[in-house]
Parts: structure tokens; sequence; C-alpha cells
């Protein structure tokens, strides 16, 4: 290839990247936007927080239960058709939120947007895995997932100012507006693959039950899920759930709970592009970093819950620190799953690598809430009930554990293989 030709494949490479990276913080600037909305939404629908709570269970459950289907779909379809698909979806879901007045109406807007949201990051990681090299595809993808989750801010500060000053329909309607962009975008930039060199043809394409049975099978990709369940179970039902009304029971004050919220994105896009070139460098170390973030979260959540005073805002740094380690080091299951699998089913891969992550935070979620019904029964939780509660996330954590000693014991990760 001469050097004119590679420099041109590598902007348009960037190029894609960059579209696909706009297309994912969309996607998570609708899938964050809700959380900002509660209390319009318990007005406008006349709920209170136990069935506004519904809204996020359905949503990160459709999500995590779509992602098989979606890696299937992409495998077959192409990440360009499905970050079309995706957005598509999740505009229909804004759009209907935007009209509903029921709850029901509601719920299934919500569905709609963990459907497509399902399809976006799965599809960005294709990109990324068929147009960079492969020492480059680990921190390009971490850069992904750092720069994806500015889509909360977007959430915090542009759609809650619309949803406060003009309205409801207005706000939700702006969402979907953004995502119809990214669509157009997708459609004028992306393609799936570079243009293949002269003489070449396409691989055909995979049936399902081959794509099923090559990632089903690979011991890689079974690593990839329990890193990434044990790295980001804590950290996703913290933010999605319990890490409010936590930090409230300690005292701490809504300025400073967003200071901490805040400081944690900060660390986790810092840490973010280091751990992706340590993983391009070192691919035979990724599940010692699992380890060693596992090991992280769960000593100083032990610390945390242990101590029997009250915590201040800046005695929770430790905590809001493992987190963002957590978050930064998730990553590193797709790429354990992307060098397990044949390139046929990369997509199908980093959808059971997400599985691990958001199921098993679902489950978390669910499990701190029964702890704390079984101790307060109709009464206020208190900060031993809590700590109580999320100590019972210690049970999945262990399982995750174990899962990632078993699909790593006999041997260390393989490097990945030369493109």
């Amino acid at each position: 290839m001469s050097s004119a030709r590679s420099s041109h494949r590598l902007t348009h490479a960037h190029l894609v990247w960059a579209v696909g990276v706009f297309a994912y913080l969309c996607a998570v600037s609708a899938r964050a936007s809700f959380g900002v909305a509660s209390v319009e939404a318990s007005e406008r629908f006349g709920v209170d927080g136990a069935m506004l709570s519904l809204f996020g269970v359905v949503q990160l459950g459709t999500y995590a239960a779509a992602q098989i289907p979606a890696g299937l779909l992409l495998d077959r379809l192409g990440p360009r058709r499905m970050l079309v698909l995706g957005a598509v979806i999740m505009a229909a879901g804004q759009v209907l939120l935007a009209v509903s007045t029921d709850l029901p109406a509601a719920l299934v807007a919500r569905l709609l947007t963990g459907v497509g949201d399902a399809a976006t990051l799965i599809s960005v990681v294709r990109l990324i895995a068929t147009w960079f090299p492969t020492r480059q595809v680990p921190v390009f993808t971490q850069l992904t997932t750092m720069i994806g989750q500015f889509g909360q801010a977007v959430a915090a500060v542009p759609f809650l100012a619309l949803l406060l000053g003009v309205g409801w329909a207005a706000a939700w309607a702006s969402l979907a507006f953004l995502l119809l962009l990214s669509v157009l975008l997708v459609i004028a930039f992306v393609r799936d693959s570079p243009p293949e060199e002269p003489g070449t043809s396409p691989a055909p394409v995979a049936r399902a039950g081959q794509v099923l049975k090559d990632v089903f099978t690979s011991r890689p990709a079974w690593s990839g899920f329990f890193l990434h369940w044990m790295t980001l179970m804590t950290v996703n039902s913290f933010l999605f759930m319990w890490g409010v009304p936590y930090m409230t029971a300690l005292g701490i004050s809504a300025a400073e709970v967003g200071a901490l919220l805040t400081l944690n994105v900060v660390i986790m896009v810092a840490l973010g592009p280091l751990i992706g070139v340590f993983t391009g460098h070192f691919p035979h170390h990724r599940a010692l970093l699992g380890w060693i973030a596992g090991a992280i979260l769960t000593l100083t959540w032990s610390l945390t819950l242990l101590v029997p005073a009250q915590l201040s805002a800046w005695q929770l740094l430790p905590l809001i620190t493992a987190m963002a380690i957590g978050s930064a080091t998730c990553s590193v299951g797709f790429d354990l799953a992307r060098t397990g699998v044949p390139h046929r089913a990369i997509g199908t891969a980093t959808g059971m690598v997400n599985i691990g992550g958001f199921s098993a935070s679902l489950l978390a979620v669910l499990l701190i809430g029964i702890v704390l019904d079984l101790r307060t029964g109709e009464g206020a939780a208190g900060l031993t009930d809590y700590r109580v509660a999320m100590a019972s996330q210690l049970v999945l954590m262990i399982a995750a554990g174990i899962g990632l000693w078993a699909t790593t014991r006999d041997r260390l990760s393989p490097p990945a293989p030369p493109r």
C-alpha cells in the first residue's frame, strides 16, 4: 500500500470513528435523560418513586436482553446499518415519550430507547476493530467509551435546561432531533470497512448458529464477560439507582453529590486512554487488569462500608476513584472477546460481554432493593440499612471472580493476532 493511500485510509478511519463516537454520545444522552427528568416524570404520570424505578429496570433489562440479537444482526448487516437502525429506534422512543401522558406508553418509549441503545456501542467497537490496526484498537475503544460518557452532560445541562425552560415535549423532541442528526452523519460518512484491495472478494456472511457457537465456546469471550461484570456491576448499581440515596443517608449535600459524580467521570476519562495503551502493548496481561480493578473495588467498598461513623464527601473519594478505575477497565473485556473469536463473530461477542456488566448491574440493583425492603418493611431506610444492602453486592462480585478464574486459570490471555 502506497504512503499516500495509507494516509488517506487513516484519515478516513478517524472520520468514521468520530462519527461513530458522536452516534454513541447521542445514545448515552438518550439513555441518561430520564434520570434527570424523574421529578417532572413523577408529576406528569402521577407515579411515586417505586414506580419510577420501573423505568430504569425496563430500560436496563431491555438493553441487556437485546445484546445478543443486536450482535447477531450486527455481524449480518454491518455496523453502518445497525447505527442507523439503533438511532432511528431511539428517536422513535423520544418522540413517543414527548407525547405520552400515560404510564404504559412511557414505558414502551423507554423500552425502545433500550433496544436502540443496545445496537450502538457494539457497532462502534466493530468499526474500530475493522478500520484500525490491532495495537490501536484498545486505545480507540477506550476513547469511545470515555467520550461517549459526556452524553450524560448533554442530558444534565442542555436537555434539563430545555425541560425546565420550554417544557416536556420540546425537551424530548430535541433528543430525537439529535439522534436523527447522527443518522444523517452515519449515512454520509460511515462505511463498514475500508475499500477492498484489488482482486479480493468479500468474506461470506456466517450463519447465526455458527456465530453463536464461535462466541459461546470461546473462553476469552467468557473471560471478557466476567471481567466486564466484575469491573462495572457496583459502578452501575451506584450510578443508576442507589448512589444518591446512600450518599444522602450519609448526610452529604446535593452540591457535594454532584461534585463527586463529576469527579468520577473526570478520573475515568483520564484513566481510560492509559489503560487502552497498556492493553495494546501488553495484551497477555489483560485479565490481570481485570483482577486488579476488581480487587480495588472490593477492598474499597469493604473498607467504606465497615467504617461505623458518618463519612464526609472527601472521605468517599477513595470509593469514587475505585469506581472510576472499574469504569475505565471494563472495556478490556471487549478486547478479550475481540481477539478470542473469528472476525465474523466480533459483534455478537461484544454484545455478550456487554451483557455481563449490565445484567449483573440489574441483579445488584434488585438485590439491594430486596435487602432494604427486608430490613425496613414500610419504614424509611437508615444508614445501617444502606450499608448492609450495599454489602450484599459482594455475593455477585465473588461469582464474577469465580467465573473469571475458571476461564483464565489454564492460560494467560493470548496476545492479539497481527493484522
